[in-house]
């Protein structure tokens, strides 16, 4: 049996294959796991239960693994040596590769490996070789031919000024934007390459944690006007030196050396592995190097993804342009970074995108073959989609070892162009990871996205999400989803809002950040709370005028926002509230027909078309139906209803039973089946199911007629004990300040 593992998984097996029958403790296990990483041994315990779950093992009753109580882990599951080939003696785990069949499958080389006596073929999860989307028709792969990976590391500054240490940065990232238009090598992006702390790591671990088969490394020494380069390149795999040069040129030559070096790095690879010579395609670079570590500096800045670092990377740009005005890739960027702060802001961007465009327009009068600014004017276009896929696969032609603009590119196809190609925005995320394996927020949509898979629970998401705040704590789109899913999948609500928060601190313009924690507030019942959070931002304080007005009970308002664009645009997922309100609404006002289309074209529930329901709108379905059968359309209302069911019963396993439990319940309350509904709607509490509670117990007409029901009572009393409890460990944790204290400053009106 073959068994696919996300990768932590299956170096957690074999860590623990190599140390059976012994004991590996928590300490140990978080060395070789997560090497170089800061973790705690609950991250541990639930990398346990993941790969405990994939097994099919109990751990109340173990096959293969076992927890010692305050010790650690060890494999129980008998032990025996293959001999073959293995993964190198001095890697501390081994690695893994792919087969040509694209199956993942273990390679080994020099020494013997251990395997399950039952027989288990694991087969890591790691990121696979992708094939390029680039230089082919649309939307068809261009070639079965593999690129050759390479990561080019920051050198080591030996000048005896430390001043010069800028040039250890300048140069390797010249060269890797040179190499990178190499149509042979898959150059490691800057992002990752950079963010390595290589020094305490040999070439082998760094290899395999960029995925690069090869390392360009090297030292850079600055004597008054003269520059000596010593540069090496490395098999990573086999941590020999398979090449190495020395360079020793005036200063003014700079430029000149780093072609030099690049040309004859990629042609010592393509040597070594039988390529063919690449060719370099012309290069985005500036002719001042002062002007290009300026320009380097904001991109790092513009690729954490808030708002106060995109805002921090505007002067970086403009000194880069004032440094060189002929730079095109920096009018780009700055083009790119003032849309993305606009973004992040929730400002409306069209007369922005009006404003700023001649930085694009001039970038590409600069050069027509700037890689950024196609990216650039692709990520923040309103042209069709095929004329923003034309822009996005251009950029990505010129540019391919931009990994923000790929991970654009696949996000594009993901959201706004799902016809262009079956696995297009997978296969072009792979690619960006391939080359910038360290990026979070790559990883983070790998994370993500894998809940598409009807295959993979919420709970895996969940922690794929947790794993990229492992690499990267202060990473607040990861800060921000994985906050939501301890509220929304566990109902730790408590603990949700420590992670709002901390994303709060880190980008503190953001409205949809603020939109999510006054969801959480309310449902932890501090409801000054929410008002106060919410109120610091002008895009939040419109959003939450419908949660808040259902929250105290003011249908009328509630109902009116839930009409109001400007209160729901961010997405349905996150739309809290809007399909009670309205139906609410439509109940007490009357207004059943105007409510009833308004619902069809919002959720996209025609009448004349198959039902497509998802997470985004099944449960505006329920609502719908109940207002059809108001108006007299009870077939319509009743075929709804049993679609709405249907694909609740079907996606449970899958999405848990968050969600599904209630909505049966509600289902059975239309259905006049109280003493169901009721043994529902306590499960659905007890499974963690707690967003909106309060709605449902106080305000949900549908359960008006039982509100003296002592079940419904003690199901009341049940979930304000819950919460009474959540709500005093969000105290405890204000009291010690891991937790802004709220609420003092905006009252309810």
């Amino acid at each position: 049996m073959e068994i696919d593992l996300p990768n932590l998984s299956f170096q957690l097996l074999v860590a623990l294959i190599h140390a059976a029958p012994n004991v590996l403790g928590n300490d140990r296990l978080m060395e070789l796991v997560w090497p170089g990483q800061v973790v705690s041994p609950e991250t541990v315990n639930k990398r346990a239960k993941l790969l405990r779950d994939a097994l099919g093992d109990d751990a109340r009753e173990p096959r293969y693994i076992a927890g010692v109580r305050s010790r650690g882990y060890r494999l129980i599951a008998t032990v025996h040596i293959v001999t073959g080939e293995t993964s190198p003696a001095d890697s501390p785990l081994p690695q893994s590769t792919t087969g040509e069949s694209g199956s993942p499958a273990l390679k080994s080389a020099k020494r013997p490996w251990l395997w399950f006596a039952a027989a288990l073929t694991v087969a890591a999860g790691a990121v696979w070789w992708a094939t390029s989307l680039i230089g082919s028709t649309p939307h068809t792969p261009a070639g079965d031919a593999k690129k050759i990976a390479v990561a080019v590391l920051p050198f080591d500054n030996i000048s005896a000024q430390s001043s010069d240490a800028y040039l250890a940065l300048g140069l390797p990232e010249m060269i890797i934007s040179r190499m990178s238009q190499s149509q042979s090598l898959a150059v490691i992006a800057r992002s990752s390459s950079f963010a390595l702390a290589t020094k305490t790591l040999d070439s082998r671990e760094i290899g395999r944690r960029l995925n690069a088969a090869f390392l360009v490394g090297g030292s850079v020494q600055r004597d008054a006007d003269r520059l000596r380069l010593d540069v090496q390149v490395v098999d990573a795999a086999a941590d020999t030196v398979i090449w190495s040069a020395r360079f020793d040129r005036k200063l003014r030559d700079i430029f000149d050396i780093e072609d030099e070096v690049a040309d004859q790095v990629a042609d010592a690879l393509a040597a070594r592995t039988g390529g063919a010579k690449p060719k370099p395609l012309p290069k985005e670079r500036s002719g001042s190097i002062e002007a290009y570590l300026a320009f380097l500096r904001g991109r790092t800045l513009l690729g954490r993804f808030t708002v106060p670092e995109s805002q921090a990377a505007v002067p970086y740009f403009e000194k880069a342009i004032e440094l060189d005005p002929q730079f095109a890739a920096a009018y780009a960027s700055l083009y790119d970074a003032r849309m993305q702060a606009a973004d992040g802001r929730g400002e409306e961007l069209a007369p922005l995108r009006q404003r700023f465009r001649s930085l694009i327009d001039r970038s590409l009068a600069i050069d027509p073959r700037c890689g950024s600014a196609y990216f650039a004017r692709a990520m923040w276009s309103q042209d069709t989609p095929q004329q923003r896929d034309a822009d996005f696969r251009r950029g990505a032609a010129l540019d391919p070892s931009n990994g923000r603009g790929l991970t654009a590119y696949a996000d594009f196809l993901q959201n706004d162009y799902p016809d262009a190609g079956q696995g297009d925005s997978g296969r072009v995320l792979q690619r960006a990871l391939q080359i910038d394996p360290m990026a979070p927020l790559a990883q983070f949509k790998a994370a993500v996205w894998s809940s598409e898979d009807a295959t993979v629970k919420t709970q895996v998401v969940e922690q794929k999400v947790l794993e990229v705040l492992e690499k990267d704590p202060n990473f607040v789109p990861a800060l921000r989803r994985y906050g939501k899913y301890r509220w929304l999948f566990d109902g730790r609500i408590a603990e949700g809002l420590q992670f709002e928060e901390h994303a709060i601190a880190q980008d503190p313009t953001n409205p949809w950040i603020r939109h999510t924690a006054m969801a959480m507030y309310l449902d932890i019942g501090d409801e000054a709370a929410a008002r106060e959070v919410t109120s610091e931002t002008l895009k939040s304080a419109q959003t939450a005028r419908l949660m808040l007005a259902l929250h105290a009970g003011d249908w009328r308002t509630a109902g009116i926002a839930g009409f109001d664009k400007t209160v729901w645009e961010y997405n349905a997922a996150e739309d809290w509230g809007a399909p009670e309100a309205l139906r609410d609404y439509a109940i007490k006002s009357g207004e059943l027909d105007r409510t009833i289309e308004f619902m069809r074209t919002k959720y996209l529930l025609p009448s004349d078309a198959p039902l497509k329901l998802s997470l985004d709108n099944f449960r505006a379905a329920v609502y719908l139906s109940q207002l059809l059968a108001l108006s007299g359309k009870t077939s319509e209302a009743l075929e709804i209803r049993r679609t709405a069911a249907a694909w609740n019963d079907a996606n449970e396993p899958k999405l848990g039973s968050v969600y599904a439990r209630r909505l049966r319940a509600t289902l059975s309350m239309l259905d006049g089946k109280q003493d169901a509904a009721l043994l529902q709607l306590a499960d659905s509490f007890k499974g963690g199911d707690y967003e909106n509670w309060w709605y449902t117990l106080n305000w949900d007409p549908i359960w008006l007629s039982l509100h003296q029901d002592p079940r419904f009572r003690a199901i009341s009393s049940d979930v304000q004990h819950y919460i009474d409890g959540q709500r005093e460990q969000l105290d405890a944790w204000r009291a010690r300040g891991d937790i802004p204290r709220r609420g003092a400053r905006v009252a309810a009106p």
